[in-house]
C-alpha cells in the first residue's frame, strides 16, 4: 500500500488501477457470441464489476449468486416471484440483473455510479430499469419503495463511514419487514490480511484497504461479523449468515466466498 503523503495520492492510485484493469479487459477476448438470449457485456466492462475478464465466470457465477438467493428467499418465506419492487444495489453491467428475466416487468431495478455501466444494462437488459446514482447516498427512490435490495460486493469495497451511510440509506428505501441481502469480505478471506491486521480483525475491527479509492476494486474492507452487527444496530434484524468456512458446500454451490447476509428491515 502507498503510505507516502503523496500530492493527490487517490486520484493518482485511481488513474493507475483504470489503467490495469484496462489491461486486463483488453488481454480478455470477448469469445463467441452469446448463446444465451441476452447479450454478454464487453470484457472492458466485466474487469470493472468482477475484477476478471473472464466471461465464463461472470456468467456462471451471476447464475449461481442468483439460484442461491432465489433460494433462500423462498426458505425464508419471502419468494422473489411475489415481491413488487427489487433493487439490484449497484448492479454493474448485470451480473445478476441478467438472471431475472423470468420476473414481472417492472419488478427488477438496478443503479450504479459507473454511468458506463448503467448505458450497457439500458441498451442490453429488457424489462429491467436501471438508474445513474452517485458513490454517496441518497438513491433517487421514495421511502419504502422496495421489498428487496440487495448488494452483490458493493460493502468489501466501501470504508467503514460510507458503508454506514448506505446502510441508512438503504433502510429508507425498504418499506417494514423489507429484505435486505448483501455481501462481505469475512473470516475466510483474512490471508489476506497481513499478522497486525488479524490481530485487529480478530478484536472485531474493519480493516480497510486502499480507502481513498473506495468504490473501486482495489478498495478492500473486511468485516469481522460483530462489526456488521454493529453497523446493522436496531435498523436491522440478521436472518441468517453464510459462512463459507462453517458451510463450504453452500458456499462453493453458489461461488461465494464472501461472508453472505440476509437481514430484515425493522
Amino acid at each position: 500500500m502507498l503510505r507516502a503523503p503523496l500530492p493527490l495520492k487517490g486520484p493518482l492510485i485511481a488513474a493507475a488501477w483504470r489503467g490495469y484493469e484496462h489491461y486486463v479487459g483488453w488481454r480478455e477476448p470477448d469469445g463467441e457470441p452469446s448463446a444465451e438470449d441476452l447479450p454478454v457485456p464487453p470484457a472492458q466492462l466485466r474487469v470493472l464489476v468482477a475484477g476478471t475478464a473472464d466471461r465464463a465466470w461472470f456468467l456462471e457465477g451471476g447464475r449461481a449468486h442468483t439460484t442461491y438467493l432465489r433460494a433462500l428467499l423462498a426458505a425464508h418465506g419471502h419468494p422473489i416471484e411475489e415481491m413488487r419492487r427489487i433493487l439490484d444495489f449497484g448492479c454493474g453491467c448485470g451480473r445478476m440483473l441478467r438472471w431475472w428475466e423470468d420476473l414481472p416487468a417492472g419488478s427488477v431495478h438496478g443503479c450504479d455510479y459507473n454511468r458506463e455501466l448503467v448505458s450497457w444494462c439500458d441498451e442490453n437488459l429488457d424489462d429491467v430499469q436501471v438508474r445513474a446514482t452517485e458513490l454517496s447516498p441518497p438513491l433517487p427512490y421514495p421511502s419504502e419503495y422496495f421489498e428487496l435490495l440487495y448488494a452483490l460486493s458493493i460493502f468489501t469495497h466501501l470504508a467503514t463511514e460510507l458503508a454506514e451511510r448506505w446502510l441508512i440509506e438503504m433502510h429508507r428505501v425498504l418499506r417494514p419487514g423489507g429484505l435486505l441481502w448483501f455481501t462481505t469480505h469475512g473470516e475466510s478471506l483474512t490471508d489476506r490480511l497481513s499478522a497486525a491486521e488479524q490481530v485487529q480483525f480478530a478484536a472485531g475491527q474493519p480493516v480497510v484497504h486502499f480507502p481513498e479509492v473506495e468504490g473501486m476494486n482495489l478498495c478492500s474492507t473486511f468485516w469481522p461479523e460483530s462489526s456488521v452487527r454493529r453497523m446493522l444496530g436496531d435498523r436491522f434484524e440478521v436472518l441468517t449468515r453464510l459462512d463459507p468456512l462453517a458451510d463450504p458446500t453452500t458456499a462453493e454451490q453458489s461461488r461465494m466466498s464472501h461472508d453472505a447476509y440476509l437481514v430484515r428491515r425493522l
